[in-house]
């Protein structure tokens, strides 16, 4: 069996910057910075001067430089404040004061929060300001007396520093594209249910048009997906006609499309909508010779403020249920009357399950993919009723709402330890956060554990977030309780809902699982590919595994295989079943 590293810290350390100077295509790098700006504070002339001189032929990434000169504390923070694309800063340390250049650092670093500035303390007094005192107590990279940086040395020191601050350049560009491409809708390149989700969460009260087009099934089984494409593009056009600067429109998924709309009132969001529907009717798709006449249904929510995309997406079900091309609005007796529904139903038949020894675990098989061995399993619920097996996604929403998903997780776990007992098999479970939120969480798995003899380093949590586990500082507590007694913490579904780079710094992870939706099409779609290697990227360079779930056939697995993923799971592999694969 193969062995595995225990999860160690993952900070991208200074150091890291300083190795990488001739990896990769810098021309590329470069190109985020055009001429680097170079800024010289010391209060003697003749120092700006040498430097400009021994620096005059110098170029970077065939890229000029542009030295500008302050000769104060207070002139440097005047310029700093004002153009904050320097990249190299060589900064005296006694001017006004003899602490003068120390407190610019602190300045930049602190006040202005600027990190990527590449800073060099360059002193003729060392007495002054001792190199160990500096590099222990200020945020600097270089230190130098005046008399050791001779011309030659002069040209390595600007060099190393411009390549330290290229390359920061270039993971941030890196991660503003991929955060761009988590949030958008390939097709349209409107922004994405993600985006939806964030920009709910940022407003206090809003509304909603859900917008969902008739019969798109029909037409993309009858004239072919492509068809089924340029109607979206279609519709989408149609709608930004409409925008107000108060509206924003989004792409879901498939045929829904979202506006959401602040501070306007019913009236104003009546008249959107017969517009929309207006707009839609008359206007027709003509393509290929083809003409499309399409209707629309719509579910809105008026000035709500919590949890606006489910109570849309039940208006809109609503209205469908009734009739097509209708507008139906949320109200509380409709949600009302649905959660009564379902959720008397469903609680009766958790319930049940779990007198009845009815929740069950299904074991999907994880494995290692460069030896193509099992090295471990995830442990799935299900629930059987009636002799069928129920998905999750049917009942753990209720469960959680009706108190019922702590003893779950519970079973859960009871039931994989007894399972692993008699082998030395890895496992993993989902966690949520509704769990760790639980004072005595950790101390129940402890219990298990123990009476099955299964030790820690065997054990994933695959942290599943609902909401941000970094707002509750109890399951932040019992996340740090289970790493240190040795469980490993894995992300689950990575790329969606509140998963996010700070979580990369906030835990120590075992490992990291890419969300499915970016693996299941990266052998036919060109941005999941991306979004998937941007990933990889920040996992190598911080030390977490990765895990690619929904692999699906042999194309994907070979993708993923050379894009350094270190585990695959799949139906490729094999579906979750009541039984453990035999080698």
């Amino acid at each position: 069996m193969a062995s595995h590293d225990q999860p160690t810290e993952h900070k991208l350390v200074e150091e890291d910057l300083f190795v990488f100077e001739n990896e990769g295509n810098d021309d590329d790098i470069s190109e985020l910075t055009g001429t680097y700006n170079i800024l010289i504070v010391d209060d003697e002339e003749a120092v700006h001067t040498v430097t400009k001189m021994a620096l005059k032929e110098f170029r970077f990434n065939n890229h000029d430089v542009n030295f500008i000169s302050a000769y104060s504390e207070k002139e440097a923070r005047e310029l700093l404040s004002t153009k904050d694309d320097f990249a190299v800063a060589f900064i005296d340390v006694v001017m006004e004061t003899n602490k003068s250049g120390l407190n610019l650092v602190e300045f930049i670093r602190d006040e202005l929060g600027n990190k990527n500035i590449r800073i060099i303390i360059r002193t003729g007094q060392p007495g002054e300001a001792p190199e160990k005192y500096v590099i222990d107590n200020y945020d600097i990279n270089d230190y130098k007396e005046k008399t050791e940086l001779t011309s030659g040395k002069l040209y390595t020191t600007l060099r190393t520093s411009l390549a330290q601050y290229s390359q920061i350049l270039g993971i941030l560009n890196n991660k503003n594209e991929l955060y761009k491409q988590l949030v958008t809708d390939s097709l349209t390149g409107l922004p994405n249910r993600t985006m939806l989700n964030y920009d709910l969460d940022s407003k206090n009260h809003a509304s909603l048009v859900l917008i969902n087009i008739d019969r798109f099934s029909v037409i993309n089984e009858t004239y072919g997906f492509s068809i089924g494409n340029e109607l979206l593009l279609h519709v989408t056009k149609l709608l930004q006609k409409i925008l107000h600067s108060k509206m924003k429109l989004y792409h879901l998924e498939a045929d829904n499309f979202a506006i959401a709309i602040h501070e306007q009132s019913k009236a104003f969001i009546c008249d959107k909508i017969d517009e929309i529907k207006t707009l839609i009717k008359n206007i027709p798709l003509e393509f290929n010779h083809i003409t499309l006449h399409i209707s629309i249904t719509i579910g809105s929510v008026y000035d709500e403020m919590d949890n606006i995309i489910q109570k849309a997406e039940m208006a809109l079900k609503q209205a469908r249920s009734i009739s097509r091309n209708r507008v139906e609005f949320y109200s509380q007796e409709l949600e009302n009357e649905r959660n009564i529904e379902q959720n008397s139903l469903w609680t009766n038949r958790i319930a049940h399950a779990i007198e009845s020894g009815k929740i069950l675990n299904y074991y999907q098989p994880i494995i290692e993919c460069e030896s193509g061995k099992i090295v471990k399993y995830e442990s799935l619920v299900r629930l059987e009723h009636e002799g069928e097996i129920i998905s999750p996604f049917f009942f753990l929403n209720i469960a959680r709402q009706a108190g019922y998903l702590q003893i779950i997780t519970r079973i859960v776990f009871n039931n994989a330890c007894k399972k692993f007992q008699d082998n030395q098999l890895k496992f993993s479970i989902n966690i949520t956060d509704h769990d760790l939120a639980d004072p005595d969480c950790v101390d129940n798995f402890e219990k298990t554990r123990n009476k099955y003899q299964i030790d820690t380093s065997r054990i994933v949590l695959e942290l599943l977030e609902e909401t941000s586990l970094s707002s509750n500082p109890l399951a932040m507590d019992n996340i740090k309780r289970f790493i240190d007694l040795g469980y490993g913490c894995s992300i689950d579904d990575f790329g969606t809902e509140c998963s996010n780079f700070q979580q990369l710094d906030t835990h120590v992870l075992e490992s990291l699982k890419i969300d499915g939706k970016f693996i299941k099409d990266i052998d036919t779609n060109k941005k999941s590919k991306i979004i998937t290697e941007a990933i990889i990227f920040y996992t190598q360079k911080v030390g977490i595994k990765t895990v690619a779930e929904f692999v699906h056939s042999q194309e994907v697995f070979e993708i993923i295989k050379e894009l350094g993923v270190t585990y695959a799971q799949g139906y490729y592999f094999g579906e979750p079943k009541p039984e453990l694969i035999k080698e």
